[in-house]
């Protein structure tokens, strides 16, 4: 086991990111949301139950929208037949494959001659091939290439033949070098990463091509481990460096923004596990909205957000989006089994509307799996109206990558732009890539 894995750091895995079905067209205004779940009141039920069901990426994975299809790759030729001369079957494309273990060998009996393989022996040395290559990838720090990674890289490449001036502009409107420098890094990773079906083939090593200032920051975060225990009061599934270290871009920004962040209403969209509500706590917020659509997630929300004595939140299993209707996602029940949920879909907007919300929004954020442009076209009026802070997750898809920013600056022309990569563990180095809008 890594130190990483120790200290809960998930790595990056070649797990595909599961797609969430289209939202259906609504059955009505979406009035009846306050059916769903508010699980702020019921918090002592889940306490201590902490096994994540391996559900770290599987916020609202709603995907690309629009989606880019993939080319699937080519097949070869069938290998010629086993002859007598062989001392071994030859090789085939299927039978090269990890999963070719279970797989029996095929030998014909040519004219009374046994030519058949032992399949124990072939197992074992599949195995110990195996073994080897886990071995050079721990020693050399490798990792598989995430498929979810090769799909995004896909649809940037596609948006950007089609958008050839997206980046230009979109550094155009950044306040800092260290925001484009941020874009440019992204788009160099994610352009390295190979089309998704040879996400099994190719490997590569995170920890060499990270910079020096995400390792310092790597260092910086591991020897925080206390505090964060502290903040948590108690075990939590994994002190993930988004929320804990970086708390989404806040630690960016000037005491006077953070400031004026105290007393407001802050709208947390993919509340997860609860470590963004817990660490977006420590501003001072009069009331925290906490938007989480995951069954098994919630549990989880629930015994963190309660052990840390979060008393100001309010949760709700409800997506976030840029209209009303329903949304249908996958997700794992309460006893582990992979399921899949329906739940309602409303704007930010509607929501305050209808709850009657009275006060100033300080603070949105959002990481909701490709799904944050949808969440900022669904808060028109509130952010034209209060100007808050906003830090959103913009490395899912393009869209949301250059089209979040001139939305927002054609709304509130006040508006500075800061791009930063909130994330320094050094086997993951394509993600949580963040925009933080606030007003200086």
């Amino acid at each position: 086991m890594t130190a990483e894995e120790k200290n809960g750091i998930p790595a990056e895995t070649p797990v595909e990111t599961n797609s969430t079905e289209q939202p259906a067209a609504p059955a009505d205004d979406g009035g009846n949301f306050e059916e769903a779940d508010n699980f702020g009141g019921d918090v002592d039920a889940a306490v201590g139950f902490e096994d994540n069901f391996g559900l770290g990426d599987q916020q609202l994975s709603a995907g690309r929208i629009p989606s880019v299809p993939s080319s699937a790759p080519k097949k070869k030729a069938p290998a010629p037949p086993v002859t007598p001369r062989s001392a071994e079957p030859e090789q085939t494309e299927e039978n090269n494959k990890d999963d070719s273990l279970s797989t029996t060998p095929q030998a014909d009996n040519f004219d009374g001659v046994n030519i058949s393989v032992d399949p124990g022996r072939i197992i074992e040395e599949e195995k110990k091939k195996l073994s080897r290559e886990e071995d050079l990838f721990e020693r050399f720090q490798l990792v598989r290439v995430p498929a979810r990674f090769c799909e995004y890289a896909e649809w940037f490449r596609t948006y950007r033949k089609e958008h050839p001036d997206a980046m230009k502009n979109l550094e155009s409107m950044l306040c800092d070098e260290a925001s484009v420098e941020a874009v440019r890094l992204g788009m160099k990773r994610l352009e390295a990463f190979p089309p998704k079906e040879y996400w099994n083939v190719f490997f590569y090593f995170p920890y060499g091509m990270s910079t020096e200032g995400e390792r310092a920051d790597w260092t910086a975060h591991t020897q925080k481990y206390a505090e964060y225990v502290k903040i948590a009061k108690g075990k939590y599934p994994y002190f993930d460096p988004p929320q804990f270290f970086y708390r989404h871009g806040a630690i960016y920004l000037d005491k006077a923004v953070t400031d004026r962040l105290e007393g407001g209403i802050f709208y947390q969209c993919g509340a997860f596990c609860g470590a963004s509500v817990i660490n977006m706590n420590l501003y001072k917020p009069a009331l925290i909205y906490a938007f989480e659509p995951s069954v098994g997630n919630s549990l989880f929300l629930q015994s963190n957000v309660g052990r840390a004595e979060v008393e100001n939140v309010e949760m709700y299993k409800l997506c976030i989006g840029a209209q009303t209707g329903k949304v249908v996602l996958p997700d794992r029940d309460e006893s582990g089994k992979p399921c899949k949920t329906e739940c309602p879909m409303i704007p930010l907007d509607f929501f305050e509307e209808k709850k009657e919300i009275k006060g100033r929004v300080a603070w949105i954020q959002a990481d909701v799996g490709g799904m944050s442009l949808p969440v900022v076209k669904g808060a028109e009026k509130m952010i034209k109206r209060d100007k808050p802070l906003i830090t959103v997750a913009i490395y899912h898809n393009p869209e949301e990558f250059f089209e979040i920013v001139p939305l927002l600056h054609e709304w509130v022309p006040e508006y500075k732009f800061m791009v930063r990569r909130c994330q320094c563990s050094p086997k993951v180095t394509y993600s949580e890539i963040t925009l933080i809008a606030y007003i200086p």
